[in-house]
């Protein structure tokens, strides 16, 4: 927050830069009053926190900046956290997990005992999981159920820094770094603030521009006015994610379907978007307004238009929510561009994709493109890029209550336009899912070769080819970053290539340590290979969001407990590795892996065969089994394999 507007305003406040190792020195503690929320990240907010923090480590930043927090000193003397009390929540959480030179961080010590520098007012059962988040087994299932964000955050992380094999010396600098380069803005307000007042300058603080904003104005002022309405519509059109394509052009540009070639009749059919959009877009008239630079950021160049017309009744698309951002299909298109202009790129100049660095990617790759015609074809691709990612790319549906990914192709009758999903499950839509959730989601870097082959076809038998086979050479092969390999495979044929099952380390015994990315493709080749054996509920499975490994013979088991894969004579270290066997593994939500926890195999069969819905198909083929042993397990890995193959 900006320090002299609140002065501005009559509010009294310091703020300052500080780091977590000045938090340390001075020896300070926070507290989250009753009336903030408790915790409520989810798994992409703490996977994008991470992703950031990292890169700016391996990158050797000097600093980032993280954002700020607001605090008032209470009569306890802690620091009540008042604004961005979930960044540095997760902040505490990071450090717990990384711990090394985050320790002091998170806990005080004189020596003989420990306090967590981060507290909640009344709430007893948070502050016995921050002194401790093991106690969690022995809390209630109300306090269980309220800590249940912050447990699943922890698996998060944990989870992230197994994917991208973070360990030993690399724990220890990327935790050195957080610690000492991590920038915040510390804000402190008087605790008699008035806090209505306080917020109301919040808000009247102006719009924040947006980095994209920032891009289109610098991109369109090099087209001449005359055609700079069109361009700027079409940009307008793909910036909105969260809408099919074809509305957003005909609600920004003022158009009628029938400008777009929509004219129904007796037939249905599949319909695409026009080529010639340009074309059918409204020419610049005299009376056009002029903006300068500055107005075009102010108002927000083409605004959706608010009119409507009685043919908008016969369109019908549902709700949808795109799987990437608009920043992230600006930077995809200008990785294609950029192949497309010189494919043979050094490793170093290759263009990544961070959202947060936008402006400055743009900066140093498109500056010998900045000119009339070089913007003219970026805005041209990036439009055909969005058409082809509407037609053939997954977006979150709702469906039954629920989101689910899938691919609503649009549809033309002689009485509606709609986008419509398959009446079954798509091969092609869950490989595409496949890879969303197991794949970093602030890059997605698999989506810029697979955007540059839908350029090139609409046959979807031919594209769902082709991704299987990205997914394998991308994903199972010795490869370079993905940020390198995904660039050198744009155009490629794929050919070439083999599938090299070592490289998914089936056999190294790694528990928790395996990557989520094995387990989703194995659940997508069972799904493929044997859903058509199987029931509905094979026929109707669908990828989620899992982070948790489980162990099917648990880790710690009841004494009780007949089914396991290790045997009394075992010593603990073969007992350690039957148990993060392959084969005794599976990828689970953290709330179905909580219910497991150490429960025998049989009450976990019990528990499984009772839900209405499959999470794991690796579980299902597992769970066919009546007893569980060394045995069945080493065989169920070797099946698994096969099917790898």
């Amino acid at each position: 927050m900006n320090a002299s507007i609140l002065n501005n305003n009559g509010l009294d406040i310091k703020s300052e830069l500080i780091t977590l190792e000045k938090i340390t020195k001075d020896n300070q503690f926070f507290n989250i009053p009753i009336y903030q929320r408790l915790y409520v990240w989810g798994k992409e907010q703490i996977e994008t926190l991470l992703e950031d923090l990292y890169q700016a480590y391996l990158k050797n930043d000097r600093y980032y900046y993280l954002g700020g927090v607001m605090v008032a000193r209470n009569q306890e003397g802690l620091y009540d956290l008042i604004d961005g009390q979930q960044r540095f929540t997760t902040l505490w959480l990071i450090g717990y997990v990384l711990s090394s030179d985050l320790e002091p961080f998170i806990y005080a010590s004189d020596g003989h005992k420990k306090k967590g520098r981060l507290s909640f007012s009344i709430r007893d059962h948070a502050n016995q999981y921050f002194d401790n988040p093991a106690v969690i087994s022995s809390l209630s299932h109300e306090a269980i159920s309220e800590l249940k964000p912050i447990s699943d955050a922890l698996n998060t992380i944990n989870l992230f820094l197994s994917d991208k094999k973070i360990s030993g010396e690399i724990v220890d600098g990327f935790a050195s770094f957080i610690y000492s380069n991590v920038k915040l803005i510390f804000t402190e307000i008087p605790p008699t603030t008035d806090e209505n007042k306080l917020f109301e300058v919040m808000n009247n603080r102006g719009i924040q521009l947006q980095q994209h904003e920032i891009l289109k104005a610098r991109l369109l002022k090099e087209i001449p006015d005359l055609e700079k309405t069109k361009y700027a519509q079409l940009w307008e059109a793909c910036s909105i994610m969260d809408n099919y394509i074809e509305k957003n052009i005909k609600d920004v540009a003022g158009l009628k379907w029938k400008d777009l070639s929509f004219s129904p009749d007796d037939s249905e059919k599949v319909v695409s978007l026009p080529s010639d959009i340009l074309a059918r877009l409204k020419a610049a008239g005299d009376k056009e307004e002029k903006l300068t630079l500055l107005e075009v950021l102010q108002k927000g160049l083409y605004a959706v238009s608010k009119g409507g017309d009685q043919e908008e009744e016969g369109y019908e698309s549902g709700k949808v929510r795109s799987i990437i951002s608009f920043p992230m299909l600006l930077l995809h298109t200008l990785r294609i561009y950029l192949f497309e202009k010189n494919e043979n790129q050094a490793d170093e100049d290759i263009v990544g994709v961070s959202e947060k660095q936008l402006l400055q990617l743009f900066d140093k790759h498109f500056a010998l493109f900045t000119n009339e015609q070089g913007v003219k074809d970026f805005i041209k691709l990036l439009w055909d890029v969005r058409v082809k990612f509407d037609k053939h790319a997954i977006k979150w549906i709702e469906k039954d209550g629920v989101e689910i990914h899938a691919i609503k192709r649009l549809y033309l009758n002689k009485d509606s336009l709609q986008r419509r999903e398959p009446e079954a499950n798509e091969g092609f839509a869950l490989l595409q899912s496949m890879l969303y959730h197991s794949q970093q989601i602030t890059t997605h870097y698999w989506l810029t070769p697979f955007l540059h082959r839908l350029l090139q076809t609409d046959d979807t038998e031919e594209l769902y080819r082709y991704l299987k086979q990205l997914d394998n050479v991308m994903f199972c092969t010795p490869r370079q970053d993905l940020r390198t390999s995904s660039w050198r495979l744009i155009g490629s044929s794929l050919k070439g290539y083999t599938f090299d099952l070592k490289t998914l380390g089936l056999d190294d015994k790694k528990g928790t340590k395996y990557p989520s990315y094995i387990f989703y493709k194995l659940d997508f080749i069972l799904w493929h290979e044997l859903n058509e054996s199987k029931g509905s509920d094979w026929k109707n499975f669908r990828m989620t969001a899992k982070n948790s490994i489980e162990h099917i013979s648990p880790q710690h088991p009841q004494e009780y407990d007949a089914n396991t894969v290790w045997s009394q004579d075992d010593t603990e270290e073969v007992k350690k590795l039957k148990q993060d066997d392959f084969g005794n593994l599976v990828l689970l939500s953290p709330s179905m892996n909580s219910e497991y926890s150490n429960k025998t195999y049989r009450s976990k069969r019990n528990d499984f065969l009772e839900k209405n819905r499959l999470e794991s198909l690796k579980s299902a083929l597992i769970f066919e089994n009546k007893t569980w042993s060394f045995d069945l397990m080493k065989e169920h890995r070797e099946q698994m394999k096969l099917y790898f193959q």
